[in-house]
């Protein structure tokens, strides 16, 4: 592990955020994906990151954001491939000045992107809903590598918070109750992991 990224599997590589950073996960399919990249506030130093493993910032073959707030989606634009997402969320991606993005809280402009809905199968991995923290929130599963990409619905220590715009406790815990019903070793979160032995 060097101060960037942390080779998670053969495929599956993590790149922790810095300060309100989420962190992003690179996903070496059939085409190179790459979840959540960030506020873009620390692009460079994700694009040296990659690069040092053998990852050209221009080779990204696509971005899924797992949801709609700002220090998940900012650096998008940053990007020259297509951006997935789900509805609700979609919208707020591909729009400027939704407030469900929290761009204020970051003392920052959004800047939107086209992004498309993300089907129920994307490349290796399910994509299941997770709302709660945000109407469209997704989590990302593979029950062959035994991975889950849970972005702000679940963390190692805790949960999303739902006092957000478009936060929904009761639509979180029913999202928590679909994840604690996989089989996975791994979780990826949007700020953390948690690995086998931990």
């Amino acid at each position: 592990m060097n101060a960037m990224s942390y080779k998670v599997k053969d495929t599956v590589y993590a790149f922790p955020g810095r300060q309100f950073d989420c962190y992003s996960y690179l996903l070496l399919e059939d085409i190179k994906i790459l979840i959540d990249p960030g506020t873009g506030f620390f692009f460079a130093e994700l694009a040296d990151a990659l690069d040092n493993i053998g990852i050209p910032i221009n080779s990204i073959d696509a971005i899924v954001n797992t949801h709609c707030h700002f220090d998940h989606i900012g650096a998008n634009h940053l990007f020259d491939c297509p951006v997935y997402a789900r509805s609700p969320d979609l919208q707020a991606i591909s729009s400027k000045g939704s407030k469900m993005v929290l761009a204020d809280m970051f003392n920052s402009e959004y800047i939107p992107v086209a992004a498309k809905e993300i089907p129920h199968n994307f490349h290796s991995w399910e994509v299941l809903n997770t709302p709660g923290h945000t109407p469209g929130s997704i989590s990302l599963y593979s029950k062959k590598k035994q991975i889950l990409i849970s972005g702000d619905t679940l963390f190692p220590y805790g949960t999303g918070r739902t006092d957000l715009p478009g936060g929904d406790k009761n639509a979180l815990k029913q999202s928590l109750q679909l994840l604690g019903s996989l089989n996975y070793k791994i979780l990826l979160s949007g700020h953390g992991m948690r690995l086998p032995g931990e």
